[in-house]
């Protein structure tokens, strides 16, 4: 029992005293000479350690990117005492030149020493026989403020199998960066040997004038060796690095030349087109006309287009709708593009000017400020339609007599030829004659016919559409049931025909024609801003708002039955009023 308590506080002992001491680590590199854009290998030992330890690595981070770690643990017995320990192989890429430090860690409670290497400048050397190496383009040394700047990452590579291939974030201050597409793959011919070609290109866009600096770009990767770990059925692999050196590209001011209130759009081209819809020929009061304008750019994002400024026009209401912004890629460029539409509704007769747009642009190419312009464009509006009650349409305005002028010469003539003329055969003129008698007997028919129609239906709606109809006393209340049946179904076409119906029946006016009239004789604010809604919502693109305005139609049919309601009460008050009125005292 003696010689069992005495071994162990023999092992306690032991046991003490090796805790009491630190383990001892080493710190070396693989090489202290190596070449920009190469890396270098930090081994650290910890002796004794068969467990991970904690470490700091930032120190590392002030000189050197830590690319790939790898750990390993042996184990020996010589002379029957055993030793073991681990080592942990960082790869260290060199963010510098010149001579560097690998600062002191703090491993397993102990202190490695500091070492010293020396990364020399990059030469220009022969890329033959290299089995990696990446390259780095811009397109131009110097550009403008908000210019397009182009730069490419290309990879070369004979070596098969790469796996996990990250390269350099591409981020700098005061930069708007953007990738261009996809990653392009191919194949190139490089001094006589055939690579395999992984290219990403950027689109940079710097937003302060000065120097550019793009960064240094750096490849990392990794690859199998060959051999493999049977235990565990691992494949064993290496890590590969690839380095290109970044640029300094200088960032030129806007040109004093460019106009100082205009958006400031560097760019190789900028188009401005504009179409519509409809055809100009034959445009009236309550017409609504599209206009649809785009902006096309090279070399710059659709989101630096501004919005297009245009200028109100008296006699039109126009409903814009949000622009569209657009972006596309053409030969490695940027092209970016705005579409603005807006419908606008006649609301005068006359011709009108629609402004055009005019957008100041600086050329790249040429160093110029050019302008791209759309003209202005005229439009003769016309008197609005009506219809007749049987359904022919009836022109109006100034051209009724030019029509009707026309049409008489035109008859004169052609009686004169027909008639007057010497070498007229006989029967031609009898059966003149009896063709004029059948037609007047004809006309006179359906006169009689269409007399009794009338003295059958006195005081009622014919059956064309209310927005169509002369004006009659008991109208109204027809044309109020129909604007009731369009709110009911929410087609707002129809609901504005069926207002226009209405209003023109109950205040009795043949020329209201469109909703702005109607709702200036209501002189009610929220009918005239409904009605707002309900024509933003019918010449807007956005169809989809039908849903949202059903509130609001109901909203209006209230307001307009409460009209109807008031004038009722007033009508029904005067009458009695004027049952217990005296006569006058002298009659006239």
């Amino acid at each position: 029992m003696v010689n069992l308590l005495a071994c162990l506080l023999a092992a306690a002992l032991t046991l003490f005293s090796t805790l009491g001491h630190a383990q001892p680590v080493t710190a070396s590199v693989d090489r202290t000479e190596l070449v920009r854009g190469e890396t270098v290998t930090l081994t650290l030992r910890v002796d004794g350690q068969q467990g991970g330890v904690q470490m700091d690595l930032t120190p590392l981070d002030t000189n050197f990117q830590v690319v790939a770690t790898r750990t390993s643990s042996q184990m020996r017995s010589i002379n029957n005492q055993m030793e073991s320990w681990i080592d942990y192989n960082l790869t260290l890429f060199p963010l510098h030149e010149g001579e560097l430090e690998i600062p002191a860690l703090v491993i397993a409670g102990a202190t490695t020493q500091a070492l010293r290497i020396n990364v020399l400048p990059k030469t220009e050397t022969s890329i033959a026989g290299q089995d990696l190496f990446m390259e780095a383009v811009v397109n131009k040394e110097s550009v403008y403020v908000q210019e397009q700047l182009l730069f490419s990452i290309r990879l070369y590579y004979t070596i098969n199998g790469i796996r996990n291939p990250i390269f350099t974030e591409l981020e700098m201050p005061d930069s708007v960066i953007q990738m261009i597409g996809t990653p392009n793959q191919y194949e190139k011919l490089v001094e006589g040997v055939r690579y395999g070609v992984y290219e990403k290109q950027y689109a940079i866009f710097p937003q302060r004038s000065g120097t550019l600096e793009i960064p240094d770009i750096m490849f990392r990767g990794e690859v199998t060796d060959g051999s493999s770990n049977y235990v565990f059925r691992n494949l064993n692999t290496r890590t590969i690095t690839a380095f290109s050196e970044g640029y300094e590209v200088i960032v030129r001011e806007k040109p004093a030349s460019f106009p100082a209130d205009a958006t400031w759009l560097p760019a190789s081209e900028i188009t401005i087109r504009e179409s519509w819809n409809n055809d100009f020929t034959n445009v009236r009061v309550g017409d609504a006309l599209t206009r649809v304008i785009s902006v096309e750019a090279f070399g710059l994002d659709g989101a630096a287009l501004p919005p297009l400024q245009l200028q109100g026009i008296d006699t039109v209401n126009v409903y814009p709708e949000p622009g569209v912004i657009e972006r596309s890629y053409i030969d490695g460029n940027i092209v970016g593009r705005r579409v603005e539409s807006s419908s606008l509704l006649m609301t005068a007769t006359g011709t009108v000017r629609i402004p055009g747009v005019t957008i100041p642009w600086f050329d790249i190419d040429t160093e110029e400020v050019k302008y791209a312009v759309l003209n202005d464009t005229a439009v003769r509006v016309g008197a609005a339609r009506s219809v007749a009650p049987d359904g022919t349409a009836i022109v109006t305005g100034d051209t009724i007599e030019d029509v009707r002028l026309e049409a008489a010469s035109q008859g004169e003539l052609e009686e004169s030829n027909l008639v007057n003329n010497p070498t007229t055969p006989l029967w031609v003129i009898a059966l003149a004659a009896a063709l004029t008698a059948l037609l007047f007997a004809f006309v006179t028919f359906n006169n009689r016919r269409r007399n009794s129609k009338v003295s059958a239906k006195k005081d009622t709606p014919v059956s064309a559409p209310m927005y169509r109809q002369e004006i009659a006393p008991a109208a109204e209340a027809v044309a109020f049931k129909e604007l009731v049946r369009a709110c009911e179904q929410s087609h707002l076409p129809a609901l504005r025909l069926a207002l226009i119906g209405w209003g023109r029946q109950y205040f009795a006016d043949a020329d209201l024609h469109n909703l702005d009239e109607l709702a200036q004789r209501t002189a009610n604010p929220e009918i005239r801003a409904l009605c707002l809604r309900v024509q933003q919502a019918l010449y807007g693109q956005d169809t989809g708002q039908t849903a949202t305005l059903k509130s609001d139609i109901q909203r209006l049919l209230t307001l307009i039955t409460e009209l109807r309601t008031q004038r009722n009460r007033e009508l029904t008050k005067a009458a009695k009023d004027l049952d217990y009125t005296l006569p006058p005292l002298y009659r006239a």
